[in-house]
């Protein structure tokens, strides 16, 4: 049986009295049900790590992430916004647990400890914060040890730019969403993008949480028609007029909902039980959620600017049989815009004699089938509808009804490239490029490889028409490319190979530049414009495993060869171009460090640890906070006792908490090693706020699990450390 990964959203644990009301849902701590925050959320300050995905030739990652914060940046009216501090300083960090880093990294040997084997777990998004909900610190970081991830929609991994705006989400503090096209909704595909880009839901919680100026409020109560009793966590949907889907919100303990950050405008209402495809067990706990009732137009509602408008006392009748939608459903399900498209909706009680609607009137539903389990239908989309969110509203015979909210995305077509003008030039870039094809559609953005352009900003492009866009390229990384234009919606056209930037390759430094005459030594080569499938040759020989990470870093494993003087070495791009360096075999083997423990210390130093790995003689250095590329800086330990050639006792140094590798080196050949994150230097300090740790990580269950046994082996983790700080994590499957 073919089974497709999937990344499912969850949150399992105790549920507290006390819960947020919220037109979408907020991050709470379970503790005391304080609402997540930034108290300084402007220019929220991100750092991609350098590295990027082993996945991904070139620089396509960092641009995915870039577009990802770009999408949360373009919400208007709101105080909160993400800036990237690209100096390669902080871009070669790896203590993404330092307070003072918010880092964007592909973690691919799990030095976190987030990725055990098996954890599932495909990106983690770690919270440390304040008991009062104040955010002190927030990382993403993605499983590329167990998960393989795409920027050009290859099968079977996970769309970067779409996973990274989800978790960006919680970063700025957003819980999930109920609404199956949100981008905080629970769920996704390898095969969905559509998640890239914000719904009003996802728009409007940004708003809440961080306004600039007034917006229109929803208010009311929810109570049972049988006894008048409240409807805690009951879920309230709202659509414009033209029936796209613009806000949600979960009613409080006591049956109360307050639907915020809207626009003047009119307004259907409805009320709808959390508990399919979207439930209780995907928020944190601390919501209170009852589903005992049927979904019910609760009204409409003519807002003001700024205005809050109370509907007072909602009855809202038993629960009922039927239901729309399920976990196994791959929301949103896309539509068209001028096409008619095939869609099938799972659930329970979808029999023959009921009726299936579109809650926007211009959206036709035709060929409808029923099967118990599930309707399969047509979608037919009139040509020219914008893009938006669509609810459905299924009504068996007797009269019962549920609602799906968002389950439809209306978009445009894919964009289609078909041609550049000129096909290549020079990577420096200053000259002008046209690209051709159709349905380029305004606010789009264009992908080139280390460069995004995004439509009518500055130093971005000009969609001319549909079928022309104009830009002056930027300085790009040196390679063939694909011109990639990717709308407003996220879809995208690709034009594969579509501009070749034209540079010469240079090496910088060669770490270590000294290794083993037996090879198997990894070698990192620091310069400019690597390509994508260079090749490196030592004295003539091809050496093995090359890996370009990005247009600056290569690395290679040596083949074995005589120990003597330098070598020359050789590293050819594809298109021929070449340079030029020297490397030196040792008859020496190479010191190698694989584990120090402890790996954490204070940074006033004084902490001794062991190191544990191989090749270590009365000749082995140690240094702490070297660039784990080069080689260069960090201070050498003064205390180095050689235990035996597996095992050194150290005495670290005086650093800072910017530092986490450990370098092990002969001083008298130069061959070396480096552990990357192998020591992290604490600061200390004390706090008048209890200080909180959590965290959202997606993941994909494995072999036959079902969605509900991944809830039910899912579990809140809780230390305690010195009483101040607790560490939580919030699964997301």
């Amino acid at each position: 049986m073919k089974q497709s990964l999937r990344n499912l959203t969850l949150v399992v644990g105790s549920i507290t009295l006390c819960a947020a009301v919220a037109a979408h849902v907020r991050l709470i701590y379970s503790g005391n049900g304080q609402e997540l925050y930034w108290q300084n959320p402007a220019g929220i300050s991100l750092v991609i790590q350098g590295m990027g995905s082993q996945d991904v030739p070139g620089n396509s990652d960092d641009v995915a992430l870039r577009s990802a914060i770009a999408a949360w940046n373009g919400v208007t009216d709101v105080t909160a916004s993400l800036s990237e501090n690209t100096d390669p300083v902080q871009q070669a960090r790896t203590d993404w647990a330092a307070d003072d880093l918010h880092l964007l990294t592909f973690d691919e040997s799990n030095a976190s400890g987030f990725f055990p084997t098996g954890s599932g777990i495909v990106a983690i998004t770690p919270l440390e914060f304040y008991t009062t909900g104040r955010i002190l610190d927030a990382d993403v970081l993605f499983n590329g040890k167990d998960y393989h991830f795409t920027t050009e929609g290859a099968s079977g991994r996970f769309d970067i730019q779409d996973v990274a705006t989800h978790e960006l989400g919680h970063l700025l503090g957003l819980d999930h969403s109920g609404m199956a096209g949100s981008t905080m909704y629970p769920y996704v595909d390898p095969a969905i993008v559509l998640h890239r880009s914000l719904s009003m839901d996802d728009i409007g919680g940004l708003r809440d949480m961080y306004p600039s100026q007034s917006f229109g409020v929803i208010t009311g109560n929810l109570k049972r028609s049988a006894d008048q009793s409240t409807v805690p966590g009951g879920y309230v949907v709202v659509q414009d007029g033209f029936g796209r889907t613009t806000g949600t919100a979960l009613a409080d303990s006591n049956g109360v909902f307050r639907v915020e950050g809207l626009e003047s405008g009119i307004y259907d209402v409805w009320a709808d039980p959390l508990d399919q495809p979207v439930s209780a067990g995907n928020l944190t706990p601390g919501h209170t959620i009852q589903t005992d009732f049927e979904s019910k137009y609760l009204g409409q509602v003519v807002l003001g600017s700024g205005q809050t408008v109370s509907m007072g006392d909602q009855l809202l009748d038993p629960d009922v049989s039927v239901s729309l939608g399920r976990v196994a459903d791959t929301y949103p399900l896309r539509v068209v815009a001028g096409r008619t498209v095939n869609c099938l909706v799972r659930g329970s009680g979808l029999l023959a004699g009921s009726t299936l609607t579109a809650l926007d009137p211009s959206i036709t539903l035709s060929s409808v089938v029923w099967s118990g389990g599930s309707v399969s239908f047509q979608a037919t989309v009139p040509g020219g509808s914008p893009p938006g969110h669509v609810d459905l509203l299924v009504a068996n015979a007797l009269g019962d009804q549920d609602l799906l909210p968002g389950a439809l995305e209306v978009t445009p077509p894919d964009p289609v490239v078909t041609q550049t003008v000129p096909g290549s030039g020079p990577g420096t870039g200053g000259y002008a490029l046209t690209i051709s094809g159709s349905d380029f559609r305004p606010g789009c953005r264009v992908v080139i490889g280390n460069q995004y352009y995004v439509d009518g900003a500055q130093g971005g492009c000009t969609v001319v028409d549909s079928s022309t866009i104009a830009l002056t390229l930027a300085s790009t990384v040196a390679g063939p490319h694909d011109v990639v234009v990717i709308d407003a919606t996220g879809v995208e056209g690709r034009l594969n190979d579509g501009f070749r930037s034209l540079a010469t390759p240079t090496i910088s430094s060669v770490f270590p530049a000294v290794g083993s005459a037996l090879g198997g030594t990894l070698v990192t080569l620091r310069g400019q414009n690597f390509v994508s499938g260079a090749t490196v040759a030592i004295d003539g020989v091809n050496q093995t495993q090359v890996t370009v990470f990005d247009s600056t870093t290569l690395t290679f494993f040596t083949e074995a060869s005589v120990p003597g003087g330098a070598l020359g070495l050789t590293l050819e791009n594809p298109d021929g171009d070449q340079a030029f360096a020297s490397y030196t075999y040792s008859s020496e083997s190479d010191p190698k460090v694989a584990s120090v423990y402890p790996n954490t210390g204070p940074q006033g130093g004084g902490t001794e640890v062991q190191l544990m790995g191989t090749g270590f003689t009365g000749q082995t250095a140690v240094v702490f906070g070297a660039d784990p590329y080069t080689g260069a800086g960090g201070v050498s330990a003064n205390q180095v006792t050689v235990i035996d050639d597996t095992h050194i006792l150290v005495v670290t140094p005086a650093g800072s908490s910017s530092w986490s590798s450990v370098l092990v080196q002969d001083v008298v050949t130069n061959q070396a090693s480096v552990l990357p994150s192998g020591f992290t230097y604490q600061s200390g300090g004390s706090f008048s706020e209890e200080l909180s740790f959590g965290a959202c990580h997606s993941g994909a269950p494995r072999g036959e699990m079902t969605w509900r046994q991944v809830l039910e082996s899912s579990a809140w983790m809780i230390l305690v450390y010195g009483g101040l700080m607790v560490r939580y994590w919030i699964s997301r499957r």
